[in-house]
């Protein structure tokens, strides 16, 4: 059994079917749901905390190139430093795909009391 070091809430709210309430996500999916939250969050769009989020959507919308992947690659290794401490980082990949207009980010991270590491992968493509 392994032993339950962080759990939250899911956004998804689903209910359990036998216990009636909210199943918790724990340990790594946790960690890896509050950092794509944080990802997906842009600066001032939380209220009493406008500071938190990477703001990488204004990114998107810039020529597809190397330095555009540099830029978004230190913006997500900013945002998991400064507001996920339970994320031990180990790596940040950034690739561009021009064809789908979009960028494919690779982390690497592992939680603090673990040895393994856990990747999460997202793609991250502009919305109009």
């Amino acid at each position: 059994m392994v032993d339950v070091i962080f759990s939250d809430i899911p956004t998804d709210l689903v209910v359990h079917p036998v216990r009636g309430d909210f199943s918790a996500i724990t340990n790594e999916e946790a960690v890896k749901r509050s950092i794509k939250n944080l990802l997906l969050t842009s600066p001032y769009e939380r209220f009493f905390n406008a500071n938190i989020g990477a703001g990488l959507e204004a990114y998107l919308f810039e020529n597809i190139g190397r330095d555009t992947e540099y830029i978004i690659s230190e913006k997500i290794k900013e945002v998991i430093r400064n507001y996920e401490p339970r994320a031990n980082l180990f790596s940040v990949n950034v690739a561009a795909r021009p064809d789908d207009n979009s960028y494919s980010a690779t982390i690497v991270f592992s939680i603090d009391l673990e040895t393994q590491p856990t990747t999460l992968q997202l793609v991250l493509r502009r919305v109009r």
